[in-house]
């Protein structure tokens, strides 16, 4: 059995019909084998515990160690797992219109991209002016197509366009193997530039990547919003 499983392990004279055992010491280091009356007692000597740790071995192995502190460091261990796992944040892009113009499209498109490949949730929120209420259509093809399509090598819709207002709002997901995908990129992309160097070709410039974006308020009225809904296409 492994150190760390949740199983309980078996421990001091609650190890039974054992008569060897393979010893590891206080550091993990390997002592031999001996008669468990006599590893019980070097425990018991150092005022620690004996933990049998894989008892399906032969003949089973033992460690010493202080195993009150063991576990308390092991439950440590994993309430920081829990709580980094908590702490997975949610990101906020704002699109003022569906006419939004093809340059701010693709920035707003970045944005979601380096916030998703960071691990975060990311919820747009597509803005309706006066005029615009009438075509809620319009503004779910733009997040189903631009986002939702555009994004979907790294991600996933979590909840699909849904309309409440003047704003209709969807959010994607990191796909769960993401990490893998990025660095099977990164992999590729390094053969391929080292492809080029073989070749004698020249390498492309390296992509400059700007700092991640800061969350966007998504408070009603700001920015003087045109209610009455021009065409500009401003994003």
């Amino acid at each position: 059995m492994a150190i760390g499983g949740k199983k309980e392990m078996r421990m001091n004279e609650f190890i039974r019909n054992v008569n060897e055992v393979r010893l590891l010491g206080e550091e993990g280091e390997p002592l031999g084998i001996m008669r468990f009356l006599d590893a019980l007692a070097r425990a018991r000597a150092a005022e620690m515990d004996l933990v049998e740790i894989s008892p399906t071995a032969h003949p089973p192995v033992c460690r010493i160690m202080d195993y009150g502190k063991f576990k308390y460091q092991q439950a440590k261990k994993e309430h920081e797992v829990r709580r980094k796992q908590q702490q997975v944040e949610v990101k906020g892009i704002r699109v003022k219109s569906y006419k939004i113009g093809e340059n701010d499209l693709r920035i707003k498109l970045k944005q979601a991209r380096q916030f998703l490949e960071a691990g975060h949730r990311v919820l747009i929120t597509l803005l309706f002016r006066a005029r615009e209420h009438g075509h809620a259509d319009m503004g779910d093809q733009l997040l189903r197509d631009a986002f939702g399509k555009g994004l979907e090598d790294i991600s996933k819709v979590e909840s699909p366009p849904r309309k409440d207002g003047r704003r209709m709002t969807m959010s994607l997901a990191p796909l769960p193997n993401l990490k893998q995908i990025l660095a099977q990129r990164a992999k590729d992309e390094e053969a391929r530039r080292a492809k080029l160097l073989e070749e004698g070709k020249e390498l492309p410039p390296e992509p400059e990547e700007p700092p991640l974006p800061p969350e966007e308020d998504d408070a009603d009225g700001e920015d003087g919003e045109d209610e009455d809904g021009g065409d500009e296409g401003e994003g």
